[in-house]
């Protein structure tokens, strides 16, 4: 027997089942706790089944004569059922709700024996199979009855399978139920508004088995975040000679998410959304079903930082979660659970069937305003297949928008068109490679549409394990030391980041809260800049920013794992609002090699005395501005105004219009330094660092140069000064200052005879390097060296560095391994992989022998990405050189004793 629908009726009698059950698996037996997944209540974790739940319970003897379900919450992932030793059914799913008719097993007015035997997603059902969603990847596939379940009796007539469709624009509502024992009885379909009032009433005609009605109201009041008026349906079916009638009441809004073109539109004015992503990580329960006090918080936590929605990404929380944010009027996209699938004969038919029980449930609430089919699906994701899942989706959702892929079937290997009404693509890039992905993946003769980035913006840092243990009683929780089950050690080694961090020897003011402290600094740089560059394009729609809590799997979240902000909230708030300043600036190009070319300039890094040009970009949901004036002033460190100014904004900006042009001569400093711009529209601000550095008008004396294959062209006049040499033979090791882009032996017997070098990588040469992002999955190491004595920094990597990143980092362990008794290595700027918790370097010290070698695989001119194009385009990386430049040719460098 195959599992049913819950019935409905406000007159049953409700005996529920929470609470103790006896519970065996895998040779332990034990009493365990309903709803809650088995591995949060010490049961093993790496067993899927069979698990065997039991329970006795008093049937009321008034229960005779009527129907009975046995009705479940969730349950992961199959059950068969048994009430006193007779088979009631079985179920396969994970999300959603189902009953079992155990009305001819069950004994009123006598003891009952329940019994469940459970498996959880693993061999019997692959997790590729089923639709497990992502929580396997983020730690572990739970398993056990995760919501509540209870007896049910119903003494006369029921209701079940209610679906609702209400038009925001007509004011309509098209209502749709199964009815069971209403033959012949009068039916009643009530809408009662926000304040209780009776707001529509019809009695539409049925055939004791299923009804369609329509209803009208007016006026409407509109559900959005500002003012979540609910409405409430009601379906009665009349008492009929004396017996009982029935109640069923669903809540329910209007509003409508579309588009006009490429903009987003709800509830038909201009929106913006701004999401987080929610994987359903609750480590308490290991399962997506946190309490009423937990979500309130959650919501009101994603709030202060400015977002106004969340996405629950390949997840299907309890239904706690959808009615909280109906009522505090947060905005949902629910990601159903297709992640990675193997399609076969048994997920497709698996899959409409849990689908269309998902949807039951979800369809009618406001809060969901967008809907995804799955999440970067592949190629044996066919269209067949979406294509069913969408019509589905079409069929039981209203005033929202979907896709059916987030992330795109063109970017992961799957189908070439989509069944989407949003452009969803899910770039995780370093900084610089961002702008141009969008250029890439923008196509202007496709259908205008928004886009709305399903996730994106991650952004890796460190976790202080010893703050963790100590919030946790002194030990570590379970899952920060078990490896993932999933993913393979040399992607992920969080379980390990103990023992190898113990391993690696920093140095000075680099512990666990130190290093906490540089990467939340770091990835609030590369957030800001990434949201910036989307809301400095028209048509874009929202994001989803990656993540909302960290996980076992991931530290790239706005929450740690102790749940608090990592960033201060007014700060983020500033560009991730309704309205937001962006700071930009003019384009140019220049003739090369016979054409044009563009010409990227540095935003951020200026030269001191060298006219600045800036744009003052207002990004809002709204065309009327915040206020009819921008002021702005830039600040020297220690607060004071060194210029500042005016501007009145134009009669109508629009949503997205340059309001002011910044134009500029800063004045020539005797060393380089930090200065922020400050802007202010009304009550919206934002601030940006800007450094300005001395101007570098001629490189030193003395210097050589060795390129063979031309991989250092970008040095531009510093190749100009610099000797060409052909051999290294040519240079003596007392006189010159050699500039290499090979590291070969006769480079290194150059070193160690007394020479002084400068090796820069451009990815490949002689050391050992790895190819690894600069900004993501990393933490930047800066450390106590001349070389960085004057550059300006923090203490953490800022835009200082964007067109000096680069896509290789030298090999710490294996640089280690070349040196010779007496040679040393001294950190300047360092990488520490923030998944593997390995060292390498960005630009090193050597001592070889007699001999200094300095080593770096920063991008001095840049031309990655939409980086600048040369050293004279690049101050920072100008200025930077320029002093490894003297340090070296002064004699400090490790061969001289420091």
């Amino acid at each position: 027997m195959n599992a049913v629908s819950l019935w409905q009726d406000e007159y049953a009698e409700r005996r529920s089942l929470d609470g103790a059950w006896t519970f065996s698996l895998a040779g332990r037996t034990g009493v365990i706790n309903v709803p809650g997944a088995w591995e949060a209540q010490g049961f093993p974790r790496d067993t899927e089944g069979p698990a065997v739940y039991e329970r006795r319970v008093d049937a009321p003897a008034a229960w005779a004569g009527r129907r009975v379900q046995l009705q479940f919450g969730a349950l992961s992932y199959h059950v068969e059922a048994e009430v006193n030793g007779v088979p009631v059914g079985a179920h396969a799913g994970m999300w959603a709700p189902f009953a079992f008719d155990v009305t001819d097993a069950l004994r009123p007015g006598a003891p009952n024996h329940i019994r469940l035997t459970v498996f959880k997603p693993g061999e019997r059902y692959p997790m590729r199979e089923v639709l497990a969603g992502f929580l396997p990847d983020v730690c572990l596939a739970f398993g056990g009855v995760w919501q509540s379940a209870a007896l049910v009796a119903f003494p006369g007539p029921a209701v079940s399978d209610m679906w609702l469709h209400p038009d925001l624009d007509s004011g309509n509502v098209t209502v749709r139920a199964a009815l069971h024992g209403a033959n012949g009885r009068r039916l009643s379909v009530r809408i009662f508004d926000p304040d209780g009032k009776t707001a529509a009433e019809s009695h539409p005609e049925h055939d004791g088995a299923s009804f369609e009605a329509t209803l009208h109201v007016e006026p409407v009041r509109p559900w959005s975040p500002a003012h979540p008026d609910l409405y409430t349906l009601e379906i009665a079916v009349d008492a009929m000679g004396g017996g009982p009638g029935a109640v069923a009441r669903r809540r329910f809004g209007f509003r409508a998410l579309s588009h006009e073109g490429e903009q987003l539109m709800f509830n038909r004015q201009p929106a913006s959304l701004r999401g987080v992503l929610n994987w359903g990580w609750y480590p308490d329960q290991l399962a997506p079903a946190p309490d009423e006090a937990t979500i309130r918080d959650e919501f009101r936590r994603v709030r202060a930082m400015g977002f106004n929605l969340i996405k629950l990404c390949l997840v299907v929380p309890s239904p706690l979660y959808f009615d909280l944010a109906d009522e505090m009027g947060m905005f949902l996209w629910l990601e159903l659970p297709m992640w990675l699938p193997d399609v076969t004969d048994r997920l497709r038919d698996q899959a409409p069937h849990e689908y269309r029980d998902i949807l039951r449930e979800a369809h009618s609430h406001p809060s969901i305003v967008l809907y995804s089919l799955g999440c970067e699906l592949g190629e044996n994701a066919d269209a067949a297949f979406l294509g069913q899942l969408n019509a589905l989706l079409r069929h039981s959702a209203t005033g929202i928008l979907a896709c059916d892929n987030s992330g795109s079937g063109e970017a992961y290997g799957g189908l070439t068109f989509d069944y989407a009404d949003f452009n969803d693509y899910h770039f995780y890039c370093d900084l610089h490679y961002f702008a141009p992905l969008v250029d890439h993946f923008r196509r202007d003769w496709r259908p205008a549409r928004p886009w709305i980035f399903g996730e994106f913006n991650d952004m890796d840092d460190y976790r202080d394990l010893d703050e963790i243990a100590a919030a946790s009683g002194g030990e570590l929780p379970w899952w920060y030391t078990a490896r993932n089950p999933i993913h393979a050690e040399d992607r992920l080694a969080y379980h390990r980041q103990r023992e190898r961090m113990a391993q690696l020897d920093l140095g000075a003011g680099f512990d666990g809260p130190a290093i906490q402290r540089i990467s939340r600094a770091q990835s609030f740089v590369v957030r800001k800049h990434i949201l910036e560059k989307v809301r400095a394009r028209a048509g874009m729609g929202g994001y989803v920013v990656t993540g909302m809590r960290d996980t076992p799997l991931a530290t790239s979240a706005v929450f740690d794992d102790l749940g608090r902000a990592k960033y201060d909230a007014a700060a983020f708030r500033q560009f991730n609002a309704d309205t937001v300043l962006i700071l930009e600036q003019g384009r140019a190009r220049r003739w090369i090699h016979g054409g044009d070319r563009p010409t990227p300039q540095d935003l951020h890094n200026h030269v001191g005395g060298a006219p600045v040009s800036l744009r003052l970009v207002l990004s809002g949901a709204s065309p009327e501005p915040p206020a009819r004036q921008a002021r702005w002033r830039l600040l020297t460190p220690n607060g004071a105004a060194a210029l500042s100014g005016s501007v009145e904004l134009p009669a109508a900006p629009g949503l997205l219009c340059e309001i002011a042009r910044l134009d500029f001569h800063p004045p020539v400093l005797p060393v380089p330094g930090e200065c922020t711009l400050a802007v202010e529209v009304g009550d919206v601000r934002n601030t940006w660092p800007l450094w300005f550095y001395p101007p570098v008008l001629e490189w030193p004396d003395g210097l050589m140069l060795y390129d063979p294959a031309g991989c250092l062209a970008g040095l531009d006049d510093l190749a100009t000064a610099a000797r060409p040499i052909s051999e290294v033979s040519a240079a003596s090791p007392g006189s010159a200052l050699l500039i290499t882009s090979l590291f070969t032996p006769a480079v290194e017997a150059f070193v160690r005879n007394g020479g002084r070098a400068l090796y820069l990588n451009a990815g490949a040469g002689g050391l050992p390097v790895n190819a690894c992002p600069f900004w993501r999955e990393s933490i930047k190491l800066l450390y106590d060296h001349p070389a960085l004595a004057d550059f300006p920094h923090r203490g953490h990597a800022d835009l200082q560095f964007y067109h000096l990143a680069t896509d290789h980092a030298l090999d710490s362990a294996r640089l280690a391994r070349l040196l010779h008794d007496g040679d040393r290595l001294r950190p300047i700027i360092r990488r520490l992989d923030a998944r593997l918790f390995t060292l390498s370097e960005y630009l090193v010290e050597l001592k070889l022998g007699r001999g200094a070698l300095l080593a770096s695989t920063l991008r001095f001119w840049g031309g990655a990405g939409d980086q600048v194009a040369g050293l004279r385009a690049s101050p920072a990386g100008r200025w930077l050189l320029r002093r490894v430049l003297e340090y070296m040719l002064q004699g400090q460098a490790l061969s001289a004793g420091t």
